[in-house]
């Protein structure tokens, strides 16, 4: 079996929508031995027991070799959720203007510039997208409790 549990959502409707868990694209190599095999004869039936490929599958190769003269497997499409900030520029000017700003703070003035309310995740994601950490020392201090050694 080739699952990679990636899920994904089939709906016709918002009422309709049920998670599954698509596998990884067949390979170039198999779709092209397929096919290969369709165009010297033979029959659908033989090639979907002998690669083990669904005939629903097969069918989907032929058609798209037929409306793109290509079966390769789409591999652009997104995985996850979409950024919700397009202007990644924009964001790190803001987040340079409020820097040292609890999260809560920035979620305020954001709401004040844009209209637009976002949660503290938002603003934690966004941050580490533009490469920023929200700790504020580099150097950890010396522990209380650690006894200090001393040389002899």
């Amino acid at each position: 079996m080739r699952l990679s549990h990636q899920p994904c959502v089939i709906a016709h409707d918002a009422r309709d929508a049920t998670l599954v868990f698509m596998g990884k694209p067949y390979s170039n190599d198999l779709r092209l031995r397929v096919l290969k095999a369709l165009d010297g004869g033979m029959n659908k039936m033989t090639a979907h027991k002998t690669f083990a490929v669904s005939r629903s599958t097969i069918e989907h190769w032929i058609a798209l070799r037929a409306r793109t003269g290509s079966m390769e497997a789409n591999t652009s499409y997104r995985r996850g959720k979409p950024p919700e900030i397009t202007d990644v520029e924009m964001f790190r000017a803001f987040a340079g203007e409020h820097d040292g700003c609890a999260l809560a703070q920035m979620a305020a003035a954001w709401h004040e510039r844009t209209g637009r309310q976002r949660s503290l995740k938002f603003f934690s994601r966004a941050l580490r997208r533009i490469g920023w950490t929200r700790k504020k020392r580099v150097f950890s201090t010396a522990s209380a409790t650690r006894p200090h050694e001393t040389s002899s």
